[in-house]
């Protein structure tokens, strides 16, 4: 059974598709992308920072002692 041209342009196609629609897709989701915002505020010639969980709610001010530290670690601003 010999099958035509066209049918096997279609089938080609369909596969090649199919394969970019895994390929593309194959990535983990990642559910923190977006969870911390920042703000900052310009008071007297200082730059205040604040670190926003938007999963919590929880503030957090951000100086120079604290700058490298993990969120978990900082206090919280109030």
């Amino acid at each position: 059974m010999k099958m035509s041209q066209p049918v096997a342009y279609f089938i080609l196609g369909a596969m090649v598709v199919v394969g970019l629609v895994f390929m593309i897709g194959a990535g983990p989701s990642d559910s923190q992308v977006g969870r911390y915002q920042i703000s900052t505020c310009l008071k007297r010639d200082w730059v205040y920072v604040y670190v926003i969980d938007t999963a919590t709610g929880v503030v957090k001010f951000v100086d120079e002692k604290n700058e490298n530290k993990p969120f978990e670690e900082i206090k919280s601003a109030r």
